[in-house]
């Protein structure tokens, strides 16, 4: 069987030397454990490891998160997250109590997205492609 150049959905699937493969946010959290528990429980990830109770990760699907505990204040950040189908992400976390700071709504830039926090304070932009970006009245107007 040959390896396939291209996936199901028409990407090349050919990663160059220099080429960054995926991207994976460390957020500081108060308890790692604790944390890990939310995602899991709340928002559907699985744990995939922790190291002496001050680090560890959890992923979703492609997706993975390094979780560092931090003894001062938490510094929040805010990642955006594609899904393929955001109003069922939604309806299902509506269901289990995730916190939702900004409704549902499809946005000029082309995403169909929402926003929540979690425990810790970050904030997960969750979103997937609506069409295409929809320029303002004023695009092209700066110098």
């Amino acid at each position: 069987m040959a390896i396939r150049e291209v996936d199901e959905q028409g990407f090349s699937t050919r990663v160059g030397e220099l080429e960054w493969l995926f991207a994976t946010p460390e957020l500081p959290v108060a308890d790692v454990r604790a944390t890990q528990a939310y995602y899991r429980d709340v928002l559907g990830f699985r744990i995939a490891w922790v190291y002496e109770e001050s680090y560890g990760a959890v992923y979703n699907g492609k997706t993975e998160l390094f979780l560092r505990r931090e003894s001062g204040p938490i510094e929040r950040c805010c990642v955006f997250v594609r899904v393929a189908n955001a109003d069922r992400v939604l309806s299902t976390y509506r269901e289990r109590g995730v916190k939702i700071v900004a409704e549902i709504a499809s946005q000029p830039w082309g995403m169909r997205e929402f926003t929540i926090e979690e425990n810790n304070g970050h904030r997960f932009r969750i979103g997937h492609s609506s069409g295409p970006v929809r320029p303002s009245s004023a695009a092209g107007t700066q110098g």
